[in-house]
């Protein structure tokens, strides 16, 4: 058999022609292309379509992986769904339900190309004959065979078949495989276009699941201060106490170096001079609940000059009460503790340190006795 031959099946009912089918190779290629077209062009639009959503919505997706998930979602989809319909564009089938080609009540492939070429497949009921090369052969006859529910007989290039079956009759032809390619049916491809409708809008909820809102852009209200040019002195030293309060857990580098003992909350009163601003002109600590031994104020004194506040109505010179609160880093117990206070202790009564033993107390502090406040 050629590899150019096409199969012609006409199904008649008492007679009159109802359809007529032609299964060719080329005609698989068109409509698998025509699926996958139609499945890419259906995935290309929901992800511009989402897209705009989202836009709509003031939210964004990163777009690296979106286009990655559209991508390999439509491309899969497409492929799958050009497999399925030249798979189902290599085979003529009868039987009852609404997708088959012809209504029979019995169900199977009547004509399916394989790679050794077109097969008809014969069962129990059916009549007529097979005109080719060779003599005639009667159908009776080869669907008659012990053990076999349905035989199937290879259509060689020229040869027709006249199958009956009740009162529908089927003309099987081969013929050459030329001309132009008939169009496909319009629900030919939709049937399996309806089947990646699923995998689109899973792909479609993860996009929306995995945006987040859009950066609002900051306006010129935005950049107003929240201290209203109204304020009272009070109303002003409350504002930037809450202010302090907020950045004060950058004080807790402060307590890195410094011995187990110092480990623990407290208070200390940061002095500013802001200008109008919210500059920082100067800053110190004026007091603190932390004694000689945790010397603390002159690296406070270093963090509170990063600190920033709002614009105030007119520059001030305030003392802020801070609560320096313990974090949740977890301390040393049992004998690192005990040693690591010891040690501390010695060095800070012998009064002087040499270079390298406070390399080491410095080391060790970090590693064994190190806390967060």
């Amino acid at each position: 058999m050629k590899q150019a031959q096409s199969i012609e099946i006409a199904y008649l009912i008492n007679g009159e022609v109802i359809s007529v089918r032609r299964l060719s190779r080329r005609g698989e290629w068109r409509c698998a292309a025509s699926a996958f077209g139609l499945v890419a062009a259906i995935s290309t639009a929901a992800a511009l379509l989402v897209a705009l959503a989202l836009l709509a919505a003031h939210r964004v997706v990163y777009g690296p992986a979106y286009i990655s998930l559209w991508l390999a979602i439509g491309v899969g989809v497409a492929a799958l769904a050009a497999a399925r319909a030249s798979g189902r564009a290599r085979v003529y089938n009868i039987g009852a339900g609404i997708e088959d080609d012809a209504f029979s009540a019995l169900p199977m492939p009547l004509v399916r190309r394989t790679r050794a070429g077109y097969r008809i497949a014969l069962g129990p009921g059916f009549t007529g004959r097979i005109d080719g090369d060779r003599a005639p052969l009667p159908v009776e006859s080869l669907a008659r065979e012990p053990g076999a529910r349905f035989v199937e007989v290879p259509v060689e290039g020229g040869a027709r078949a006249d199958l009956t079956l009740g009162v529908a009759t089927f003309v099987v032809r081969g013929i050459p495989d030329s001309g132009r390619v008939r169009a496909i049916p319009s629900d030919a491809a939709r049937r399996f276009v309806r089947r990646a409708f699923l995998p689109i809008e899973v792909a479609a909820l993860a996009s929306i699941f995995c945006a987040v809102p859009v950066g609002a852009q900051i306006g010129e209200a935005d950049m107003k201060s929240a201290i209203p040019a109204y304020a009272s002195p009070w109303e002003i030293e409350k504002a930037l106490r809450a202010e302090a309060q907020t950045q004060a857990s950058t004080l807790h580098r402060c307590f890195d170096v410094l011995p187990i003992s110092c480990q623990r909350s407290g208070y200390v009163g940061v002095g500013v001079s802001l200008s109008r601003e919210g500059e920082i002109r100067s800053q110190w600590i004026t007091r603190s609940t932390y004694g000689a031994e945790c010397p603390v104020e002159r690296c406070m004194s270093d963090v509170v000059s990063n600190w920033f506040f709002e614009a105030i109505p007119e520059s001030i010179r305030v003392v802020l009460p801070v609560q320096v609160l313990r974090t949740d880093r977890p301390l040393p117990y049992g004998r690192a503790r005990a040693a690591a206070d010891l040690e501390r202790s010695s060095i800070r009564e012998r009064g002087s340190v040499d270079p390298r033993s406070s390399v080491e107390d410095k080391a060790q502090g970090r590693v064994v006795g190190r806390r967060d406040i």
